[in-house]
C-alpha cells in the first residue's frame, strides 16, 4: 500500500504532501503515529470519567491529527475536545464510538502501509 493509499479515507495526502515533500518522512510520522498514546488515554480518562484528564489526551490527538493531515480522526476528536474545554463528559461519550471507529481505521490502514 502505497503512502497516497494509507490516506484514502483517513486524511489529506496531497496537504500532507505539500507540507513535508518527502515520502520517507511522511511515512516515519505515520508509522510513529502507531506508537502515540494519547488516544488510549483519552480512552481510559473518558472511562473514569476525569474530564481534565480525558481533555487532555483529545486536545493532544487532536493536534498530531491535524499535523498528520489525519482529517476524519481530527473532525470527530475536533468535537470531542471542544464537549470536554466545555466540561460536557456525556456529550463528549457520544462521539467516542465514531472517533475509535476512525482511529481504528487509521491505525489499521498505516499499519499495512509497505516498508
Amino acid at each position: 500500500m502505497t503512502t497516497r493509499d494509507v490516506y484514502e479515507g483517513i486524511g489529506d495526502y496531497d496537504r500532507m504532501a505539500a507540507c513535508i515533500a518527502k515520502e520517507e518522512s511522511i511515512r516515519k510520522f505515520l508509522k510513529m503515529f502507531l506508537r502515540d498514546e494519547n488516544f488510549s488515554i483519552l480512552e481510559k480518562a473518558i472511562a473514569a470519567n476525569d474530564v481534565e484528564r480525558a481533555f487532555y489526551g483529545a486536545h493532544t490527538l487532536k493536534g498530531v491529527c491535524q499535523n498528520l493531515c489525519l482529517t476524519q480522526m481530527y473532525e470527530t476528536d475536533y468535537v470531542v475536545t471542544e464537549a470536554l474545554r466545555e466540561g460536557d463528559l456525556e456529550e463528549a461519550k457520544k462521539y467516542m464510538p465514531e472517533l475509535k471507529a476512525r482511529y481504528d481505521k487509521a491505525m489499521l490502514r498505516i499499519a499495512e502501509m509497505d516498508e
